[in-house]
């Protein structure tokens, strides 16, 4: 018997009678990590006075926040001094809008396959200035080979900032992140990467990639609980990155302003540690071998009712988006379509997405599935069809 596959689905709280290849959009917490919460909550609510005053305090700089950012930042490549908590990617993305300097006419440049959140919060930023998004155009199917060069190449002289993905959420494509960083940096340009799949998915080394601030959360790949993620900032005296909200340590240095943003419950960061204790019981790298391959061995069976890849192996990792032909053109209903009537008619999560004319289906490997799962979609696929087919 294989180490990971279907025998692994009790370590999760997932419905027994469900096949999830979705684990990409939400993420599962294991239940020795929720219990691990759980013991938290516990002690916070024993003696909620010095939990607040003492363990979490950013009075003590080695709290127990700190602690656990200390050992994170091992995990990916840096140091705690530069990890600061935030509840997700979307946070830090505008908490690093909201202090950046932007006048009129300056730009900010994301991809065309931006996260709908981030370029949400990019066009409100640029309302608030007068500064202008631009999209770098990177169409699928996916076969250029000088993804860097064609990102650096959409920033002009006026570009102060480029949000980049690293794994892309609609298409899941991995973008060579570091290269195109480099690259853009090469001209004057302040990265800020979105690395919302990547923190359990890829190895990490956050100096090496060398992006002035990365974002990713915990509760997807990480096995963290929901409301756990972090902003890395690479040089933090950078910018004068702050809370959102105003609370009482709002003026400490960076991270610590953000250990204490009121009265929260702050135990999904706390867990971190018992969720790389997961992770390392199992095997940091194991993991991301038995994600890739799973991932790759699930193209054949999808292979048969004609769904295709939409760009080449070496740039995807635990996710995979194919497109799923169709006789007429897409159009924004058909994923949500596809994604709620496999749950509720067959008992499947997937992901899907009407994306650059096509319809995406997106699905996840993950340790507590196995290729008899991807059969399983591909069995109901070619049985009842897709919108379109």
């Amino acid at each position: 018997m294989s180490k990971f596959g279907r025998h692994l689905r009790p370590l999760w709280h997932l419905e027994a009678d469900g096949t999830f290849l979705n684990h990409g959009s939400f993420g599962a917490c294991p239940k020795s990590v929720l219990a691990a919460q759980s013991a938290w909550r516990e002690t916070m609510e024993r003696q909620p006075d010095q939990f607040f005053r003492r363990t979490v305090s950013p009075l003590n700089p080695d709290n127990a926040l700190r602690q656990g950012a200390k050992r994170l930042a091992a995990f990916m490549g840096t140091t705690g001094d530069k990890l600061a908590f935030v509840s997700n990617p979307t946070e830090a993305v505008n908490t690093v809008l909201k202090a950046f300097p932007l006048k009129p006419d300056d730009e900010i440049l994301v991809l065309d396959c931006v996260y709908n959140a981030v370029r949400l919060s990019v066009e409100e930023k640029c309302r608030a200035t007068g500064a202008r998004m631009v999209m770098a155009n990177l169409p699928i199917p996916f076969t250029s080979n000088d993804v860097a060069g064609r990102i650096a190449d959409a920033a002009t002289s006026r570009t102060r900032l480029a949000i980049i993905d690293h794994i892309a959420s609609a298409p899941a494509l991995v973008f060579p992140v570091a290269e195109i960083t480099r690259a853009l940096q090469a001209k004057g340009v302040k990265v800020m990467i979105d690395g919302a799949h990547a923190l359990g998915q890829l190895d990490l080394n956050l100096d090496e990639i060398g992006a002035d601030w990365y974002t990713a959360t915990a509760h997807k790949w990480f096995y963290a609980p929901k409301g756990s993620a972090f902003l890395h900032a690479r040089n933090p005296g950078d910018l004068q990155l702050r809370p959102l909200s105003v609370s009482h340590y709002y003026n400490d240095p960076f991270p610590l302003c953000f250990d204490y943003v009121g009265t929260r419950d702050v135990t999904a960061f706390l867990t971190l540690s018992p969720a790389q204790d997961f992770i390392e019981q199992h095997g940091a790298a194991e993991i991301r071998t038995w994600l890739t391959g799973l991932s790759r061995a699930g193209i054949e069976p999808l292979s048969r009712i004609g769904a295709t890849p939409i760009a080449p192996d070496s740039m995807f990792a635990a996710m995979r988006a194919y497109h799923l032909p169709q006789r007429r053109p897409v159009v924004p209903d058909d994923a949500q379509q596809l994604i709620n009537g496999f749950w509720d008619t067959h008992r499947i999560q997937i992901a899907a997405s009407a994306y650059q004319g096509k319809l995406l289906l997106r699905l996840s490997a993950q340790i507590y599935v196995a290729l008899e799962d991807f059969e399983h979609l591909t069995d109901v696929l070619d049985r009842t069809g897709w919108p379109g087919r």
